[in-house]
């Protein structure tokens, strides 16, 4: 996908600087527009998609389901770390960069899991007494 916007502006550049018309040249602007709005669409979409999955996943009555995304979030960003170290030779600013990738790669972790804890803040337990009497009635009517 970036190499097809990649090649649009470049398409759009080279036909300008060849002297071609400037519609071809403002047809593959216009493309590449259109291109980079669709994708930042479909981000946000997901972006959305994934605060409300991380709020259903919070108000599960287990507290594990609600770690899913906070725990998947930052192996991710480990991942991204090994990842970095693979195709990187050391040097000084390695480090640097290594803590700056595991900063930036958890910020969703940290957003996801201040969701949980106001959902589950606002979530009403009930007490462990309501719940063994509410088994013992469901019990007594079987």
């Amino acid at each position: 996908m970036i190499n097809s916007l990649l090649s649009c502006s470049y398409t759009g550049v080279a036909a300008t600087a060849a002297g071609a018309s400037t519609d071809v040249a403002k047809s593959s602007i216009s493309s590449t527009v259109i291109m980079i709005f669709i994708w930042f669409v479909f981000g946000l979409a997901v972006l959305i998609g994934l605060v409300f999955l991380q709020i259903f996943l919070s108000k599960a009555q287990s507290k594990w389901s609600g770690l899913v995304l906070p725990i998947c979030s930052t192996f991710i960003s480990i991942v991204a770390v090994l990842g970095f170290l693979w195709i990187t030779e050391a040097g000084s600013s390695v480090i640097l960069s290594i803590i700056a990738i595991f900063v930036l790669f958890n910020v969703p972790t940290l957003l996801y899991l201040i969701i949980y804890k106001v959902v589950r803040s606002n979530r009403k337990e009930t007490p462990k007494n309501n719940q063994e009497i509410n088994k013992m009635n469901i019990q007594d009517l079987e």
